[in-house]
């Protein structure tokens, strides 16, 4: 129980201002500690996904930034995994559980501050419930899981800054602290910047007088100074990171409407139906002015917010977008939701006893009616905050089924492509595949075909796998060979492996569901490109996808 008392002294909250009546305490760490366990639960039996497998390769060589993301996932996997000495599942994951527990406590003392214990523990839930913050940024290691929680660090900081106006001391030192951690959630990942953004269209806005203060600059220079590592290696490196994420979202011409919806209904599941659902309840009734909070909060949340939202709708219509971009603009929305939730509850707070009178059937006490409506509204909304977390437990525990026992795949079953487009088959068993290969490159060196230790892939997906799954722990040499854009990190990687050599020979081992044909690729990097061994892969029973392992001969140096 004693660490919970330090996390808020940790993040600069008062202690004395935030202590919780056991009732309410037990109740949170209940939701947390049930959560927790679940998360671990799910990091054990389902394996890495593709971009998981690719992020740890990030932490194989630290870099001030990469080519698709700032540095911090990979810092983060270091440190959980004890500097790379465990690599399965759970260590890997362990940072993104972790901070799925912090989170739970910091949503819950923000709204606390901002409304009240019930505000708090409705959030708490809210935030579990939500499939984005509970598994996607909660058990799954991507970069959303420090940016996460460096987010709502911010949003803490800032609720701070637009709530008490008097202690100018108070609020430059929040000033300064926002500047600390929103670089620092920047350095997670770059939509951080929406932070600043928010911010400064709500200083543009509403508080002006802000430009005067010394402090705000000063936060800036605190956030480009935590930043300008990823500026610096993208000068090195010719802008990579931003030439290749801006032909990403540039708008086109074309209208694309399965991109749009993809987006939308994306972030509606997301971000769990019923959890979206009292979002839009909350934003109807933040727009009539009926819920009952600081109004420069409520401004600062929609701020913060609802830009980021809409600029990625906006980009869908044009370009492929990922639904996930939103999900610190949701989580912070839940923070309104959550108020919102609070508030309906308390009939008699909302309404004046004159209003009240005019709904009251002749036969019945105004006390009685009152206390009788408000049941029924607290049951109705305690049964979605609690089918919430009920949705994204059935949710959960459909896909670890699915992943791990559906019979055969769910893509494509002819032969050549089996599998394909079975988004489970990324989490599902690849240590197969690691004791499979092993045989065939035994075979092969007993009949003195071939020595090599190296293995190749022209993708940083299934790479990644192979890489993680197979040649590591066969203490074999992986080189990703290929375009740029579809090596990514591995182009700089490569350079800290073994290199292939004039006469070398390499397998190359590609998936069906995920097919490159080494022909094509590397027909004048290899004299000879032997026809492919076949290793069947069976889930319940029923062929789920095929691995494809070619010998290369005698490489020409091309």
């Amino acid at each position: 129980m004693k660490i919970w008392r330090f996390l808020p002294i940790a993040i600069g909250i008062q202690k004395k201002q935030y202590s919780l009546p056991m009732k309410e305490k037990h109740k949170l760490v209940l939701i947390i500690v049930i959560a927790t366990l679940i998360r671990c639960f799910v990091a054990t039996t389902i394996g890495l996904g593709n971009d998981e497998v690719y992020y740890l390769t990030y932490a194989q060589h630290l870099q001030w930034n990469y080519f698709d993301h700032p540095p911090m996932v990979a810092l983060l996997i270091r440190l959980t995994t004890f500097n790379l000495s465990f690599t399965n599942a759970l260590f890997v994951r362990l940072g993104a559980i972790i901070f799925g527990a912090i989170n739970t406590y910091l949503i819950y003392v923000i709204c606390k501050g901002i409304k009240n214990e019930k505000a708090a523990l409705i959030a708490s839930l809210l935030y579990t419930g939500s499939l984005y913050s509970s598994i996607i940024a909660g058990v799954f290691i991507l970069p959303d899981s420090p940016q996460l929680f460096f987010w709502l660090i911010s949003v803490h900081f800032l609720i701070q800054i637009v709530s008490d106006t008097t202690n100018h001391k108070k609020q430059n030192y929040n000033l300064l602290l926002f500047g600390l951690f929103s670089g620092l959630c920047i350095m997670s990942k770059i939509h951080g910047v929406f932070l600043w953004a928010g911010f400064g269209l709500y200083i543009l806005c509403y508080r002006r007088d802000l430009l005067r203060n010394g402090s705000l600059y000063l936060a800036v220079l605190i956030t480009v100074l935590i930043i300008s590592p990823i500026l610096i290696w993208n000068i090195e490196n010719h802008f990579i990171t931003y030439t290749y994420h801006s032909q990403r979202v540039t708008i086109k011409k074309e209208i694309n409407p399965s991109s749009f919806f993809r987006e939308f209904l994306g972030g509606v599941f997301y971000n769990n139906p019923i959890n979206y659902f009292l979002i839009v309840c909350s934003l109807i009734a933040a727009w009539k002015n009926k819920i009952d909070m600081a109004k420069p909060v409520k401004r600062l949340l929609l701020l913060l917010s609802l830009p980021l939202i809409v600029l990625l709708l906006f980009i869908s219509i044009y370009r492929d977008t990922l639904p996930h971009w939103s999900g610190p603009a949701f989580v912070t929305l839940l923070i309104l939701a959550s108020c919102y939730i609070s508030n309906e509850t308390h009939i008699k707070e909302k309404f004046s006893s004159d209003e009240i009178k005019k709904w009251v059937p002749d036969n019945q006490n105004l006390n009685t009616f009152s206390e009788e409506i408000e049941k029924n509204t607290n049951s109705l909304l305690k049964k979605l905050v609690y089918s919430s977390c009920l949705l994204i437990s059935t949710i959960v525990f459909s896909g670890i089924i699915l992943i791990n026992f559906y019979p055969g795949t769910i893509g494509n079953k002819d032969e050549k492509s089996l599998g394909k487009k079975d988004f489970t088959l990324d989490m599902y068993n690849w240590e197969f595949y690691k004791n499979e290969f092993e045989k065939v490159r035994d075979n092969d060196i007993q009949s003195g075909r071939t020595k090599t230790t190296f293995i190749l892939n022209n993708k940083w997906f299934p790479g990644a796998h192979i890489d993680n799954y197979i040649a590591q722990p066969l203490g074999l040499d992986f080189i990703a060979l290929g375009k740029l854009e579809d090596i990514h990190t591995y182009a700089w990687l490569n350079s800290y492996r073994k290199q292939l050599k004039i006469g070398d020979d390499a397998y190359f081992i590609t998936v069906s569901n995920s097919f490159s044909d080494p022909k094509e690729l590397y027909k004048k990097s290899f004299k000879k490109i032997n026809s492919p061994v076949i290793i069947k892969q069976f889930r319940n029973k029923k062929p789920t996808r095929n691995m494809l392992v070619y010998l290369l001969q005698d490489y020409s140096g091309e």
